[in-house]
């Protein structure tokens, strides 16, 4: 009897013993592990404390990661519990993740440029660009590999008060997401998912969710949008899934099956996707068929909708949209998009919204920041210009910049995408985009230039009606552009920005005074940056004009003998733009003569 309970005592006093001497042992071993890894990801970790609970569950009080000095998570507290079985068969397995009260920032990148030729010769790229695709890659195949984890053996999730933050700046179309709850916990041989948070931008949107991945691949549920209109009211938006989604962890691979349904409100979307972590690669096709206005217009809130609401269509169509893109090829990227038409035709007379553009009419110009201008597009305008009172080295030079497909596209320009993503993918950056005029005349009309994706959405959708069912030739179109695009200080349209920048009439331009323009139409609010303290083009202004005059010579649309050498291109600045780049000298005796500067030519 007192052997036993001498064992007794004994298995009582070893246990004591590791339970007391184990957990600090354990501490040091994944704190040497956390910031090993963190460290193999540029990150440097630290922490107010690091606790272990047996059997297996590790808790950071105040953790903080640090990337080149920057901070990009901090939370109140981070735990993560491990499978003690895994544990005693000598692997290590998630079983559990709590983090409560979190920040993170996504790693920053470089601006989108605007919607124009690069001034560089796309070969050349710029420094850091590889180092920065080679990131962005790596980020993707995470990402990748992530969603290939097979979902029923997710490891429970709680999110308590985690804000996402995006580093894109102020022309990101979202600037993060807030989680106010989430909890993915394991169900009956599958995954639950609830969630529910704020998509954050320039309108706040709330959103509940709530998902269910079964035993049997089929992920079925629901994501409820409240998206806020300009007074302030918000309209429900409802995102449904019904389809099978196959993950593979071995392989590295996710699929969508043919036939999978999303919707989209009422509208029913036809899916297939594959997602692999070789590459990675993304290849997805995305069908609707039959769709009508009645459909989109009662599926869509109105603030989704914006002018669209507005328009009145006859018939139906079909929409196909397929993308295949390999982040290790760039440029093997290749989207399709179409839109098939059953007896599709504007309603006149029941639209609402004023597409009718051939005539002249006032033109209320929408600016960045809320601005608005009007200008009149008729001869009572001194400064309006038909398109064959505006020199051609400017219309050619300006369509060269902002979109050189501008004749043959009809609204969309989908090698323009293609090329925008194969350049984002090389430089590992949002290099520049694949905006069209017809697009930038959309925005300037009807929209204005808020960033979001309905915004987007709209832009689309409203630069295909124009160039499919309103019957207005390109020409009008590129007239209307011309005369209302902003050029500089309430300075809109070419004869306004010729008068501002040389004094002289929009169809006397020169080639150089031409490709300068041009230069200025993607940034106006800018332009005096392209001088120097003399009044000389700068290197980089002069490099953008030349690479403008290469493309128009490579389209013959200028000859090449009209070209001078990069280093030869000037301008002279006269009027309202030289008094602005030197103000005259108000403290000196005589400020009644005219405006002059030693350091301008003449």
């Amino acid at each position: 009897m007192r052997r036993r309970w001498r064992l007794v005592a004994a298995g009582l006093a070893l246990a004591i013993g590791l339970a007391l001497l184990v957990p600090p042992l354990l501490t040091r071993a994944i704190g040497s592990r956390v910031r090993a890894e963190a460290a193999r990801r540029g990150l440097d970790v630290t922490w107010r404390s690091l606790e272990v609970r047996l059997p297996a569950r590790a808790l950071l009080r105040d953790p903080i990661a640090r990337a080149s000095g920057d901070t990009v998570f901090q939370a109140r507290s981070l735990a993560v519990a491990l499978d003690p079985l895994a544990l005693l068969l000598g692997r290590t397995q998630v079983s559990g993740i709590e983090v409560a009260h979190a920040t993170a920032r996504l790693p920053a990148s470089h601006g989108v440029d605007p919607d124009t030729l690069a001034p560089d010769e796309p070969a050349r790229g710029r420094p850091g660009d590889a180092e920065r695709a080679l990131r962005v890659r790596r980020s993707a195949e995470g990402v990748a590999r992530l969603v290939s984890m097979p979902a029923r053996r997710l490891p429970r999730l709680t999110f308590d008060d985690v804000t996402v933050r995006s580093s894109r700046g102020a022309d990101a179309l979202w600037s993060g997401v807030h989680i106010a709850w989430l909890g993915v916990e394991p169900s009956q041989g599958g995954v639950r998912l609830a969630a529910s948070g704020s998509i954050l931008g320039e309108r706040e949107v709330p959103f509940v969710a709530s998902l269910v991945h079964a035993h049997d691949d089929r992920l079925s549920g629901a994501i409820r949008l409240e998206i806020p209109d300009t007074r302030g009211r918000r309209t429900a938006l409802v995102l449904g899934a019904n389809g099978i989604v196959r993950q593979d962890r071995r392989q590295g691979r996710l699929v969508i099956a043919d036939g999978s349904r999303f919707t989209i409100g009422k509208l029913p979307l036809i899916v297939r996707a594959t997602i692999a972590r070789q590459g990675p690669t993304l290849d997805l096709t995305l069908a609707a068929r039959g769709l009508t206005a009645e459909q989109v217009q009662g599926s869509l809130p109105e603030a989704v909708l914006g002018p669209l609401a507005k328009l009145k269509v006859r018939g139906s169509w079909d929409y196909k949209l397929a993308l295949d893109l390999d982040g290790a090829r760039p440029d093997s990227v290749r989207l399709a998009a179409s839109v098939v038409p059953h007896g599709l035709a504007l309603d006149w007379e029941r639209s609402r919204l004023d597409l009718a553009l051939e005539q002249p009419f006032v033109a209320r110009i929408h600016l960045p920041r809320g601005r608005e201008v009007e200008r009149e597009l008729s001869e009572a305008n001194p400064h309006f210009r038909p398109l064959e009172r505006i020199a051609s080295p400017l219309v050619t030079a300006v369509v060269t910049n902002e979109d050189g497909a501008f004749f043959r596209h009809r609204g969309f320009n989908l090698e323009a995408v293609e090329g925008a993503i194969a350049d984002d993918l090389r430089s590992g950056s949002f290099r520049r985009g694949a905006g069209t005029i017809t697009m930038q005349l959309v925005r300037n009309l009807y929209l204005g230039h808020e960033r979001t994706l309905s915004r987007k959405f709209q832009e689309v959708v409203l630069a295909w009606v124009l160039e499919h069912l309103t019957g207005i030739t390109k020409e009008r179109l590129l007239e209307i552009y011309l005369n209302i695009i902003e050029w500089g200080p309430n300075v809109h349209g070419a004869d306004e920005a010729a008068r501002f920048y040389f004094d002289r009439d929009a169809s006397e331009v020169t080639v150089e005074q031409a490709l300068f323009l041009a230069t200025v139409v993607p940034a106006p609010s800018k332009w005096r940056s392209r001088f120097d303290a003399t009044g000389a083009l700068r290197p980089f202004a002069r490099a953008q004009m030349h690479f403008i005059g290469r493309a128009m010579v490579a389209k013959g649309w200028l000859p090449a003998e009209s070209l001078v050498s990069t280093d030869s291109l000037k301008v002279e600045l006269a009027g309202a733009a030289r008094a602005v780049l030197f103000p005259p000298d108000t403290t000196g005796p005589d400020t009644t003569g005219p405006v002059h500067d030693s350091r301008l030519p003449g």
